[in-house]
Formats: structure tokens, sequence, C-alpha cells
């Protein structure tokens, strides 16, 4: 059985910065600061120091979506 994966159709779990705020259709430094300040969910880091990465959990993300994207540390407000 031929394998069918190309990098066109892998979808990666994890996504960058750039990748989490392409899915919800804002910039970068908003995104960062919303995970910051609770009102999307927050990244997780890979590695220490300089050479550790930010991702963000694309199922967590997609979640949130769907549920009308909440405050994720339940104050209310947006």
């Amino acid at each position: 059985m031929a394998n069918d994966t190309t990098l066109d159709t892998i979808v990666p779990e994890l996504l960058t910065t750039a990748e989490a705020a392409r899915l919800v259709n804002v910039g970068e430094r908003t995104l960062w600061r919303w995970s910051r300040c609770g009102i999307a969910p927050r990244p997780v880091k890979i590695g220490t120091g300089k050479t550790g990465a930010v991702r963000y959990r694309r199922d967590e993300y997609l979640e949130w979506i769907r549920a009308g994207c909440p405050r994720v540390d339940g104050r209310a407000g947006r």
C-alpha cells in the first residue's frame, strides 16, 4: 500500500504564532496579547531559553472557536 502523505496534506497539531493568528484572523501581536490576558488559550513553550519555541495547540484553538471564543480565564466581559 502506497503512503499518500505529502507535505501538503500534513496538518500540524502545534501551530506557530503566525499560523494560529491566521486561524483566528488577527495579527500575531493581538494573538499574543489575547493569550497573555486570558482571552485566548495560552501557548506551550518547547525547550528553554533563546532556543525554545512557542506553539499553539490547534485542537485547543478549534474548540475555543467552536465555543464562541469565550475568555479562557473565566472572567466576564471581553
